[in-house]
């Protein structure tokens, strides 16, 4: 077991700081770290801004235990993490092996890092991650990453810092993303006759979806019907021309080859997708 030293950095003439470093911090290193940045003696007092977080930066350089990685299954939202470990390799493997375990069945790993933090984002199947010096701005790039990809409702999935440091924020398993929620209606609404399509999602009610989904339909459109309904569910419709055809499932990729089969199936034959989105 690694035991843990105290050094005392002076950070004022008169003022002397005790700070306990964490395990898998190199003392040696630290020191030379402090020597070679002024703030050893006599640089507290001329730059005693630079000085006061010396010792921080000086223990982020230092550490020897700072590898940490997340791993994510989009299918289930299960998320696997580590940190503070020495290598990559134990990192990313730890990760990887967290979110099996919790019953991801299609874990990949989504990001390694070192001595910072980082962040996972998805909307369903929509998966980014950004890593940064806090957690903060770690989740910010993942959400930003997110929506780049071109998702509408991306969610944190899990944040992690793999390192002491106060300003990045206790390393240690992240909080859970709120609970899914267990109604969530969506209807689509279609005019063959002049191709105006309306849409809703993320009702409480299937009445509520169905009756949004025909209002924005007739406001672009003539001939609107409502197409198909669906709870915390995956929707799609297809059309060439005069023919349409829908689909329902809980993975977006098969809604939207359902709607294409049933376009085709109607005598379309150059089935396009028109309308794709989940209700979750």
């Amino acid at each position: 077991m690694k035991s843990k030293v105290r050094v005392l950095f002076p950070i004022s003439v008169c003022l002397v700081w005790p700070a306990l470093l964490p395990a898998g911090v190199d003392e040696a290193c630290v020191v030379k770290c402090m020597q070679g940045s002024g703030c050893w003696s006599g640089g507290s007092v001329t730059n005693p801004d630079h000085c006061r977080n010396q010792p921080v930066l000086c223990n982020i350089e230092c550490s020897t235990d700072s590898w940490g990685a997340i791993a994510y299954s989009w299918k289930e939202k299960i998320s696997g993490w580590s940190y503070g470990k020495s290598n990559r390799t134990d990192a990313v493997r730890m990760a990887m092996q967290g979110c099996a375990k919790e019953g991801g069945s299609k874990c990949i790993l989504q990001t390694s890092f070192n001595g910072i933090c980082g962040s996972v984002a998805a909307d369903g199947d929509l998966v980014a991650w950004g890593n940064a010096d806090t957690k903060p701005d770690a989740q910010r790039r993942a959400l930003a990453e997110c929506a780049r990809l071109g998702a509408k409702k991306c969610a944190l999935q899990a944040t992690m810092c793999s390192i002491w440091n106060p300003n990045a924020g206790t390393p240690g398993p992240p909080s859970p993303p709120p609970p899914p929620r267990k109604i969530s209606w969506g209807a689509i609404a279609y005019s063959d006759r002049d191709m105006g399509a309306g849409w809703s999602l993320g009702k409480d009610d299937r009445a509520s979806a169905e009756k949004e989904a025909i209002n924005l339909c007739s406001q672009r459109g003539k001939a609107c019907v409502l197409r198909t309904a669906f709870n915390k569910q995956c929707g799609a419709l297809a059309a060439d021309r005069g023919v349409s055809g829908w689909g329902t499932s809980a993975d977006q990729r098969e809604a939207q080859q359902r709607a294409i089969d049933e376009c085709k199936k109607a005598g379309g034959a150059r089935c396009v997708l028109h309308i794709s989105f989940c209700s979750r």
